[in-house]
């Protein structure tokens, strides 16, 4: 059951819900009109959630809304206590790009307090000590993120992000210098003349959603594997996830996911699979095969035929998510994304530091070439030892 409400001020009020389903009709109503990026639609979340993501935790849906109607959602998951200590962070955050209030346009001008006083609230409520958040960009749609109120720092990695916008030359511009279109072209002759016919295609049938993500499963494990990392895609969860959720939008413009695959002859020599919100598109995730035609980037050659295909939707915004690849500098620009740990109780303040410590530590790592080598040396040491275990070889 959902609690009393709050009167945070004179015209605030506070909900906390402790289920999706009871939070939906406030979610959806304000999902139409909010800022948002897609990793908090409702329906990837769900999907997230009925797929497994969120085992051992318990919901708290922290809803504001005034006389107008809804203003702002923070879809809050419980872990379970460590150390006494209960962290609240948004569900799905720990496989998501970025962490965003669902907020309302109008809604800019929610303070500080405001936002403190809902979360003392929902805290009392439901039980945790801090708020934990990561990789929240500066501003999103133009709107700025009420949450960097808040104290923050830097977070590991940037997010890279840009506008797809109508050109007149091939691959509609896209942004590219007149090398990187040339060097497009290229590959994509050379790899027609190698393979035959070049196209991408968007699965939106249940046999196509089944060959494409074969292929990404396949392309992506083989990298993964390479890393030193285990292949969390392959997971009966994250399978059930990704299929589900990209079957429920087959028939969308803008689904929650889709899978592309790009296609030479009859071969899926890459794909993606992203996420929609309005007219932004998220590159979740991308792989491509390790065979002959990987001689060319493909990864540029799927970039710009993908960005052809959304702009043809209407989309007008793409980012290619957490994680600095030099890839992505072709397409997109670096923004800076920060995390936030918000203590709310006793045991919040004294556990605050610890997971503010090892936030920066993690940045330090990544951003230095020798830490992160030597990070990724460990890393494919114990995947290695964790597969021979395993009698995998």
């Amino acid at each position: 059951m959902t609690p009393p409400v709050l009167a945070a001020t004179a015209k605030l009020r506070v909900d906390v819900f402790r289920t999706l389903e009871e939070a939906e009709p406030f979610w959806r109503a304000l999902e139409g009109t909010a800022v948002l990026t897609p990793y908090q639609r409702y329906d990837w979340m769900a999907g997230f959630a009925a797929a497994g993501g969120e085992c051992g935790g318990r919901f708290a849906i922290l809803a504001l809304s005034d006389d107008g109607g809804p203003l702002a959602l923070l879809p809050l998951v419980l872990e379970p206590p460590r150390f006494g200590v209960t962290r609240a962070r948004l569900i799905g955050s720990c496989i998501s790009n970025s962490d965003w209030p669902i907020i309302a346009a109008e809604a800019t001008n929610l303070t500080r307090h405001d936002l403190l006083h809902a979360l003392r609230h929902a805290s009392r409520t439901t039980g945790f000590d801090l708020l934990s958040l990561h990789n929240q960009p500066r501003s999103w749609a133009g709107i700025p993120n009420p949450m960097l109120q808040f104290h923050h720092g830097m977070a590991a990695s940037g997010l890279y992000c840009g506008k797809i916008e109508r050109g007149d030359g091939p691959f509609r511009e896209h942004g590219l210098s007149r090398k990187e279109r040339k060097n497009v072209e290229r590959g994509m002759r050379r790899l027609e003349e190698g393979h035959g016919a070049v196209a991408l295609r968007r699965a939106t049938d249940p046999d196509a959603l089944r060959c494409v993500h074969a292929a990404f499963l396949d392309q992506r494990g083989r990298r993964l594997g390479e890393m030193g990392v285990e292949n969390v895609f392959a997971e009966d969860w994250f399978v059930r996830f990704f299929q589900n959720l990209a079957a429920h939008g087959f028939e969308e413009a803008h689904p929650a996911l889709a899978f592309h695959a790009l296609y030479a002859g009859n071969e899926i020599v890459a794909t993606c699979c992203g996420a929609y919100s309005g007219t932004h598109y998220s590159m979740y995730m991308n792989s491509t095969t390790t065979g002959p035609a990987a001689r060319v980037s493909l990864i540029s050659i799927l970039m710009a035929l993908l960005m052809d295909d959304l702009l043809e939707t209407g989309v007008r915004s793409i980012d290619m998510g957490i994680g600095d690849f030099e890839y992505k500098r072709i397409w997109t620009d670096q923004e800076p994304v920060f995390d936030s740990v918000i203590p709310l109780t006793a045991r919040g303040y004294l556990a605050a530091p610890g997971l503010a410590i090892g936030r920066r530590a993690k940045r330090a790592i990544k951003q230095s070439p020798r830490l992160w080598t030597a990070a990724q040396n460990v890393r494919q040491w114990r995947h290695q030892s964790r597969r021979f275990m395993r009698g995998d070889g």
